[in-house]
């Protein structure tokens, strides 16, 4: 083999080889996912390789230009660039909107690789070898020490875990991973396989339930759901109501049983009844998340066609906070921990436009609303849009524009698989 690489690079041909395709494809692969865990800078060089990758087969991307959809994926990208230019004038190529292409380069990226039955194998098996690193190094710190693990649990702490600190993405990344081991057991004879990802599903359930992190569990039952209503036949669909009760009961050990659990409920409900009271208090979780909603909403009411900008956007919210919630402390002052109202109170109408555009669309692609993986992994983004931020940083732009581009082609992938099993009989 180091032979036939040798001859290879002697002739000049390297960019023609599928050794160094493949290299490129591994290189981008293993950097993406090791730098979402561990390094942003090693993700960012999983991002370049992604976009050279890309770059060498635009040729393959070319129907995906026509697809309408796409284009919502340029115009998320787009917008903050042209809202800050609209409100900033030149100085907007001072600030960070330029990220939000990656929602551009994923789709491209994963189109362009075109992977077959074995190299989609080969990446689940990767994104389930990363995600047990994540959640062996989160039990491990778990078990060192329990008792000192569930007492931050009190005070809305959490396990600690990787992809610098960001429990969110984790549990979401994680309820994902759970969804392709799904698709492997389903895709698979083989006993070893079905056993190890039978094996992996428990874990991670079990794992995000002692995490307690309220966007991985949501996304996981939701996931869930969808998944077994859209996989039923016709007339079995009616044991969706069993599921009910099963994840009810799931819940209720859950919380007589994992003490971080517990105390992690316990603590939602110490939050709830300070904000019903309109008590605030620091260090409070879920009422920071609905007052800084309610500042995106003031903001957007006065700004209804233009919004105020992207980048101006956390000036316009700290100046909401001092006017009507003083007493919220300045590291408590978050923009909306929506991806919606970000958009609308940023671009006015335009912004809600767009976002609806981009979230719809899949409804009304049969390819997209009729696949079972697909629908599972969007419906809890798309809820997931109203009350996370899935746009705003490196890590939640990774983890939904990577996945969101891979379930599209796996959808698109069956539906032509389907159509020529058709076609042949």
């Amino acid at each position: 083999m180091l032979s036939d690489i040798h001859a290879i690079m002697k002739s000049g041909k390297v960019l023609y080889h599928p050794y160094f395709h493949f290299s490129l494809l591994v290189i981008a692969m293993t950097l993406m996912l090791t730098g979402f865990l561990f390094n942003r800078v090693v993700s960012n060089l999983g991002f370049g390789f992604a976009g050279l990758y890309t770059l060498i087969h635009l040729n393959r991307i070319k129907p995906i230009w026509h697809n309408k959809w796409m284009w919502s994926f340029i115009a998320l990208a787009a917008l903050p660039l042209l809202s800050d230019l609209y409100h900033e004038g030149h100085e907007f190529l001072l600030h960070k909107g330029v990220m939000k292409w990656l929602l551009v380069l994923f789709p491209a990226f994963v189109f362009s690789f075109r992977p077959g039955e074995k190299e989609i194998r080969w990446v689940h098996w990767g994104v389930l070898i990363a995600m047990l690193i994540s959640t062996l190094y989160s039990l491990y710190h778990y078990f060192l020490s329990p008792e000192d693990m569930v007492a931050t649990y009190k005070v809305s702490k959490v396990l600690p875990v990787l992809a610098k600190s960001d429990h969110i993405r984790i549990s979401w990344m994680t309820s994902i991973s759970i969804l392709i081991a799904m698709h492997l057991f389903a895709h698979s004879t083989s006993f070893l396989t079905r056993y190890m990802t039978s094996f992996y599903i428990g874990v991670q359930i079990l794992f995000l339930h002692i995490l307690g992190a309220k966007t991985g569990l949501l996304s996981l039952y939701v996931m869930l759901f969808v998944w077994v209503l859209w996989w039923l036949p016709g007339h079995r669909k009616w044991w969706i109501f069993i599921s009910i009760p099963i994840a009810i009961s799931v819940l209720f050990v859950a919380y007589h049983h994992l003490p971080s659990f517990q105390e992690r409920v316990n603590f939602m409900r110490y939050d709830f009844e300070h904000y019903r009271k309109g008590e605030y208090r620091e260090g409070l979780s879920d009422a920071v998340r609905v007052y800084s909603i309610k500042a995106g909403w003031d903001i957007f009411k006065d700004n209804p066609w233009t919004g105020v900008g992207f980048t101006p956007l956390k000036e316009k919210t700290n100046q909401w906070y001092e006017k009507n919630m003083p007493a919220v402390e300045q590291q408590s002052r978050f923009i909306p921990i929506s991806q919606v109202m970000i958009y609308m109170a940023s671009a006015g109408m335009w912004g809600l436009i767009i976002v609806l555009w981009h979230l719809l669309y899949p409804a009304f692609q049969k390819k997209l609303r009729r696949d079972p993986w697909f629908m599972a992994f969007f419906v809890p983004l798309f809820l997931g849009f109203f009350y996370e931020t899935h746009l705003e940083g490196q890590y939640p732009l990774f983890v939904y524009g990577f996945f969101l581009s891979w379930f599209w082609y796996l959808a698109e992938r069956q539906s032509n698989l389907s159509e020529n099993l058709r076609f042949r009989e």
